[in-house]
């Protein structure tokens, strides 16, 4: 299955981010428990993987911006928006946590497919407004393990990714679950941390999405006492508004952010809406960081009712 970076990057179809993000979506969709054998699935989800990582190096923002734009829309399968941003979020903060290379491949790996033992429950979940039933919180309760042996099933050998999916719920003070054990490795409180903060902002039918900045902030006072240079690493990486998310300015006009700033709470953004919801045409860049032009708060997007197009709007920076 190696194949060195000229190679991979040679197959990987050159496209705009707001091509390319749901074109990886709809091929992580389709890779499913059914494929024929081993060895086809692992092909096409190290090349996905491929295409994430070359997408990723080339317009990291954008990226972001898409993904967290497709996660507002839950017309979008939500288990495999989940697992392409959770898998981002890992390929951007990992490397200053040191982790690189193989170990990388393998984060990202499990990022991919840590759900896989339970991606139709959670994209029904997703649009679900009662409570859970017995059986599927049993299924939750069971989907790291579940998802470890059909990994295996299907022939996946690298015992890092194995082990980051069975154990991406468990934590440092064994609370977690299938086996409530402690686990206290890099590679793993990275992986369940993006896990977390893609949940958290997610919308479902039945809530809103929590406010990205209060996402970061509790994932990083949650890991302050065990690993709190990792939580701070994220915070950085992430911001606390990311690309895609929806803001209000001091000036009152609603913007979108497109950009992560030097501050983690300043970043470039574009205006959307005057102070009253009339539409701006044309948007207008807005730098954070420029007087009466600060965050006020972060707005959920049902608040927003200008609708952007996503690829004409990244092609105004």
């Amino acid at each position: 299955m190696s194949t060195t970076d000229s190679q991979r990057n040679q197959a990987q179809p050159r496209s705009e981010p707001a091509e390319l993000w749901p074109a990886l979506h709809r091929r992580l969709q389709k890779l499913g428990i059914d494929s024929p054998n081993g060895l086809d699935f692992q092909t096409h989800l190290v090349r996905i993987a491929d295409g994430l990582t070359l997408a990723l190096q080339e317009r990291p923002d954008d990226s972001l911006f898409v993904l967290v734009q497709m996660l507002h829309d839950l017309r979008h399968g939500y288990s495999a928006t989940h697992a392409l941003l959770s898998a981002v979020t890992c390929q951007l903060t990992g490397p200053l946590a040191n982790i690189q290379g193989e170990r990388l491949e393998a984060l990202s790996h499990a990022a991919l497919t840590m759900n896989i033992g339970m991606r139709a429950l959670q994209d029904r979940l997703a649009s679900q407004t009662q409570p859970l039933d017995f059986e599927q919180r049993l299924a939750i309760q069971q989907h790291p393990t579940e998802g470890a042996n059909l990994l295996r099933q299907l022939g996946v050998t690298d015992e890092t990714w194995l082990s980051l999916v069975a154990d991406h719920h468990e934590t440092p003070d064994g609370g977690g679950y299938p086996h409530r054990k402690p686990v206290r490795d890099a590679l793993q409180n990275l992986l369940r941390m993006s896990d977390l903060f893609v949940a958290r902002i997610s919308p479902r039918r039945s809530r809103r999405g929590l406010a990205p900045n209060v996402a970061v902030r509790n994932l990083y006072l949650e890991m302050r006492d065990h690993s709190g240079e990792l939580g701070a690493i994220f915070a950085k990486q992430m911001g606390m508004y990311p690309p895609g998310s929806y803001v209000r300015l001091q000036s009152g006009e609603t913007a979108v952010v497109v950009r992560r700033g030097a501050r983690v709470n300043c970043p470039l953004t574009v205006a959307i809406a005057d102070p009253i919801g009339v539409p701006l045409s044309p948007p207008q860049v807005r730098d954070t960081q420029s007087p009466g032009l600060a965050i006020k708060r972060h707005m959920d997007p049902d608040e927003v009712r200008v609708r952007i197009d996503l690829a004409r709007l990244l092609d105004r920076l």
